[in-house]
């Protein structure tokens, strides 16, 4: 019997009852530690039991932001879990470039709970049309150990105090937000934190080059355990936190006063899938489920240390961890973060040179 083509992605759609053979894969590409195994067995298991279709979810890691251009652009990957400001940079121009496919927000009825002003952030949206969900926040933080030191940092500057020489570690690839913390504690006001024009001379190379020289070792992509064990200090993303606990180590994430940088990463549909309309209604109900209370709260804010991403968690929060995430906090993100901007390619060059200079010398994965 045949089937007209243009049925075709509505019996895939809307009828659960269909046998269907071998599993398709929907491929991931996203940072190290959101996918955690049960949650990924269980969507696979939703989707089977929902639509008769057995969907494997294939997980690869990025090491940073530059990784994700070349496997969108070639098609090599379905979904990707990408920082705000890179979706409308100009060296990719992801949706100018229609590498990204709008979302239908009919299929992510969770949206509604996001952050309202987060629902309408600037770097979603193209012609009314909606690429990405928001799906956690955090900042380039400042951490420290408990065990190591008796007072809660107050400021950045506590990288360059003498005394934590070859104790703490910071992020190898992230030179932006490492010449975004230098500029911090030399006082540079936070518009000026970015711009390679304002902190290309003498004393801010120096002071960049002091932070490189005098860390103990480098994390690339996610900070894990292992990189902050034993250390009194460190730049984190927040994801080894409760690993560290677990292993007897008690660290905390401080407020500097000079604010801390910060991203969202969202969840975006590419290309690969304009032509695969049943793999594309399933990327979307993926994102879904990563805006359940439940990923919100158990895995992003309680596994992660992370910050959830929707509004309606007040009521299983305990009252610890609402002050940990600042809930009730008037201005809190206003005046404690500094949200990323879209760089310009000067910018962005720049400040990768400055730290291209930092490092010379150096090895990135690790000194003794």
């Amino acid at each position: 019997m045949r089937v007209s083509i243009c049925l075709l992605p509505i019996l895939f759609l809307l009828s659960p009852l269909i046998a269907f053979g071998d599993s398709q894969i929907l491929r991931l590409l996203i940072w190290e530690g959101h996918a955690p195994k049960q949650h990924i067995s269980d969507f696979e298991k939703q989707i089977e039991s929902r639509y008769g279709r057995k969907v494997k979810l294939k997980i690869t890691y990025v090491t940073g932001s530059d990784d994700f251009y070349d496997s969108v652009r070639s098609k090599n990957v379905d979904m990707i879990m990408m920082t705000h400001h890179h979706f409308k940079d100009e060296r990719y121009n992801y949706i100018h470039n229609k590498l990204l496919l709008p979302l239908e927000l009919r299929n992510i009825p969770n949206f509604k709970n996001v952050i309202p002003s987060l629902q309408k952030a600037e770097h979603l949206y193209s012609d009314e049309k909606i690429y990405a969900s928001p799906v956690s926040q955090g900042p380039y933080g400042l951490a420290y150990s408990t065990n190591a030191l008796e007072n809660e940092p107050k400021s950045w500057d506590i990288l360059w105090d003498p005394r934590f020489k070859g104790k703490y570690v910071i992020g190898a690839n992230e030179y932006i937000y490492n010449a975004n913390i230098t500029a911090l504690a030399l006082g540079y006001p936070r518009e000026s934190i970015s711009s390679y024009d304002k902190l290309n001379n003498k004393v801010f190379r120096e002071k960049l080059k002091q932070l490189a020289v005098n860390a103990h070792s480098f994390w690339i992509g996610v900070d894990k355990a292992d990189d902050l064990a034993g250390m009194a200090l460190a730049t984190s993303w927040g994801d080894s936190m409760e690993p560290l606990k677990n292993r007897g180590e008690n660290w905390k994430m401080v407020e500097p006063a000079e604010g801390m940088p910060c991203w969202i990463d969202n969840y975006a549909i590419t290309w690969a899938l304009a032509n695969k309309p049943f793999l594309k209604k399933v990327a979307e109900e993926y994102i879904n489920k990563l805006l359940t209370v439940d990923y919100q709260v158990e895995h992003i804010l309680r596994n992660m240390s992370l910050t959830p991403i929707i509004t309606n968690i007040g009521y299983v929060l305990t009252l610890e961890e609402k002050k940990r995430i600042h809930i009730g906090v008037p201005n809190f993100f206003k005046n404690n973060r500094i949200l990323q901007s879209t760089y310009s390619k000067r910018d962005r060059n720049g400040l990768k040179l400055l730290w291209n200079e930092a490092i010379k010398d150096i090895s990135v994965k690790g000194k003794d």
